[in-house]
């Protein structure tokens, strides 16, 4: 009876020693509140309707810093037509400015924060960081802040594409009572122990757009009207994360596919071929690219900006 009993007290201690871990250790260090983001209704309901309507609203994109990382990391390899050898690249990566003429100023992506400029890793810390991130250099006062702050832009929200460390670093010296948006299905990637940068630390919660929620349109699937009056689309472009986004911008004076880190560059445009082992689901990531091709196929007044490329399409 006496070895019963040490038994389950011995399991117990167990059962709580791996819940301590669990919770100091794998669970993220901010837990942030998720709230439903209300999505106005359509105005528009297919891609040839809404191209025919631009809007008053622009984009300007700017380069955070530059991350250098493995190719295979950003480019599938393995696909049949990658004749390509592994190699060390450099990369910008990208914030957008987009600035309507009614609604205001907004962020698509926050880049990376002022603290690469004197460290490669910038904020990130955790035993996986050196052996799994990439390392970046940053030119002093080119972090997304200062660039707003010096040119006397106000924003009045961000939108993220994803929530990989270098699209929220920026966010470290942004403001946090403004709105910051992300898809529902999009987890915040910040751990104990293993990796996190505590990016969004300060802000109150995260405006989840349902894409399900939105209406369809192909080649990508449904879509949400963010503004509600046709300038601001957020399209499901999964593969790279569970819950990429990308964000048309349907403005007077250009239309533009921001496609993230769906598309990193001009060459994987070219190339055709998809994301590397930095994606969570690269054969999705490869459907998503294939999507992006037929839609510039079909639309090609409409330029592509990338996630990681000053060079547009």
């Amino acid at each position: 009876m006496k070895r019963g009993k040490k038994a389950v007290l011995a399991a117990t201690v167990l059962v709580m020693l791996l819940l301590f871990v669990s919770l100091t250790i794998v669970w993220p260090s901010i837990s942030l509140p998720r709230r439903p983001f209300p999505a106005p209704e359509a105005s528009y309901h297919s891609w040839d309707d809404i191209l025919s309507h631009p809007q008053p609203i622009t984009i300007r994109t700017y380069s955070t810093g530059m991350m250098t990382t493995l190719l295979s990391g950003i480019v599938n390899l393995e696909h049949s037509q990658a004749h390509i050898q592994d190699e060390l690249v450099q990369y910008p990566v990208n914030v957008n400015l987009i600035q309507h003429q009614e609604l205001g100023s907004y962020l698509i992506d926050a880049g990376l924060d002022a603290s690469y400029v004197h460290n490669p890793l910038g904020s990130m810390k955790g035993i996986m960081v050196k052996g799994r991130l990439g390392r970046a250099t940053q030119d002093p006062n080119t972090d997304i802040a200062t660039i707003l702050d010096r040119e006397k832009v106000r924003i009045e929200g961000v939108f993220l594409t994803h929530m990989h460390f270098d699209h929220t670093a920026g966010i470290l010296n942004l403001p946090k009572d403004i709105p910051y948006f992300a898809s529902k299905d999009e987890p915040y990637q910040n751990f104990r122990f293993f990796f996190h940068g505590d990016h969004l630390a300060g802000v109150k919660e995260i405006y989840d757009i349902d894409l399900a929620a939105g209406i369809e349109l192909p080649p990508f699937g449904k879509s949400v009207d963010v503004f509600g009056d046709g300038s601001l689309w957020a399209i499901p472009s999964s593969g790279h994360s569970k819950g990429h986004v990308m964000y048309m911008i349907n403005g007077i004076d250009e239309q533009v596919l921001f496609t993230g880190d769906a598309c990193n560059n001009h060459d994987q445009f070219e190339m055709g071929i998809g994301p590397g082992f930095y994606s969570s689901d690269p054969e999705g990531g490869q459907e998503t690219l294939e999507r992006i091709i037929l839609f510039k196929e079909r639309y090609s007044q409409v330029k592509l900006i990338y996630g990681h490329d000053l060079k547009t399409h």
